[in-house]
């Protein structure tokens, strides 16, 4: 597990890829809940709602 990444840009080709990306998501919104601080938690979970748009939306076009 790793903290969150702003503004990361996740390069979706693959299965494995979409795979990937979503297994360090939900690792990083589990750092998040972790967090002592709400407000930074808030802000960083939406970075990863920003980021699972970005990264399905790839999967989408490629109809992974």
């Amino acid at each position: 597990m790793e903290l969150v990444r702003f503004n990361r840009v996740w390069v979706i080709n693959t299965k494995e890829d979409y795979e990937h990306a979503m297994e360090v998501l939900d690792g990083n919104e589990f750092c998040a809940d972790m967090s002592d601080d709400w407000m930074r938690a808030e802000r960083e979970k939406e970075e990863i709602r920003r980021q699972r748009r970005a990264v399905q939306a790839q999967a989408e076009k490629l109809n992974i």
